[in-house]
C-alpha cells in the first residue's frame, strides 16, 4: 500500500506537469504510454497470436492524426490499420485462426488508439488543460475511493466472475466521489458547475466499465496484471485502463453533447 501510495502521489505531480506543459511533451509521453499499454495487451492475448506490428504502426498514426491534425484524420488512420492488419494477415505465418489474429489486432489497437487519441483531442480543446486534469484526477479519485469504501464497506459483489473484490458499495463510493471532485473542479474552470455535473456522471460510469473490460480480458487469459512497470500498480493497463474508456466518453460528452 505504501508503494501504491507513493507511486500514486509521483505520477499525480507528472500529470499535472505534463498536461500544463503541453506541447511535444505531453505527445510523446502519451505516445509511450500507449505504445507500452499496446504492447502489455498484444502479451496478454499472445496465445491468440496478433499481429503487433499492425497495432504498433495504426496507434502511433492514430495519436500523431489526433495531436497534428483532426479527429477525421483519426479515423484515416483507423481505416488505414485496418488494411495494414489485413495485409499483414495475408502475408505473414500460418493461415489458421488467421481471422482471431486479425480481430484481437484490431481490438488492441483500437481500444488503446482510440483511449489516449480521445486524451489528446480533449487537450487541444479550447479548455484542454483543465478538462483533460479533470478527467484524469476525477477517474483516479473515483478509483480509489472505491478501493476504500469496497474494502470496508463492500458487501455485495458487482461482478463476482470477472473481478470478485469489486462491489456495489464500492462503485457508489467512487461515483459519488467523482462527481463531486469534478463539480468542485468545474466551479473553477470554464466547464461551470452544470456541465461538470454531466461530465462527472459520464466519468463515474466509464472508468468502472473500463476497469471491468480489463478484468474480462484477463480472467479470459488467466493472468492476474498486465505487467509490473508501475509499483504497486501492476502495468500500464492496470493503472490507465479506466482512464482510456472515461477519456472517450469526455470526448464524445463534451463535443457532441455540450458543444465544447
Amino acid at each position: 500500500m505504501t508503494t501504491r501510495i507513493i507511486t500514486g502521489v509521483v505520477l499525480a505531480v507528472l500529470a499535472v506537469v505534463v498536461v500544463v506543459h503541453g506541447g511535444l511533451v505531453f505527445f510523446f509521453l502519451m505516445l509511450a504510454l500507449a505504445l507500452l499499454g499496446l504492447n502489455e495487451f498484444y502479451r496478454l492475448t499472445k496465445m491468440y497470436r496478433p499481429l503487433p506490428l499492425a497495432g504498433f504502426i495504426t496507434v502511433a498514426l492514430m495519436l500523431g492524426a489526433a495531436w497534428f491534425m483532426s479527429p477525421f484524420a483519426v479515423f484515416g488512420a483507423i481505416c488505414a490499420g485496418v488494411l495494414l492488419t489485413a495485409l499483414l494477415g495475408l502475408l505473414v505465418g500460418p493461415k489458421h485462426g488467421v481471422t482471431v489474429r486479425m480481430a484481437v489486432t484490431l481490438l488492441g489497437l483500437l481500444y488503446i488508439g482510440l483511449g489516449f487519441s480521445a486524451l489528446m483531442l480533449l487537450r487541444r480543446l479550447d479548455v484542454g488543460t483543465e478538462v483533460v486534469l479533470t478527467v484524469v484526477f476525477g477517474t483516479w479519485a473515483g478509483d480509489t475511493m472505491a478501493y476504500f469504501t469496497g474494502r470496508f464497506f463492500g458487501s455485495t459483489p458487482m461482478a463476482p466472475v470477472l473481478s470478485p473484490k469489486k462491489t456495489w458499495e464500492g462503485f457508489a463510493g467512487g461515483a459519488i466521489s467523482t462527481v463531486l471532485l469534478v463539480v468542485f473542479i468545474g466551479l473553477y474552470t470554464p466547464l461551470g458547475p452544470a456541465d461538470s455535473l454531466l461530465l462527472g456522471a459520464v466519468i463515474a460510469v466509464a472508468g468502472p466499465l473500463g476497469d471491468l473490460f480489463e478484468s474480462l480480458v484477463k480472467r479470459d487469459v488467466q493472468i492476474k496484471d498486465s505487467g509490473r512497470g508501475i509499483p504497486g500498480h501492476g502495468g500500464v493497463l492496470d493503472r490507465f485502463d479506466a482512464l482510456i474508456w472515461a477519456s472517450v466518453a469526455a470526448y464524445f460528452m463534451l463535443t457532441a453533447v455540450l458543444g465544447f
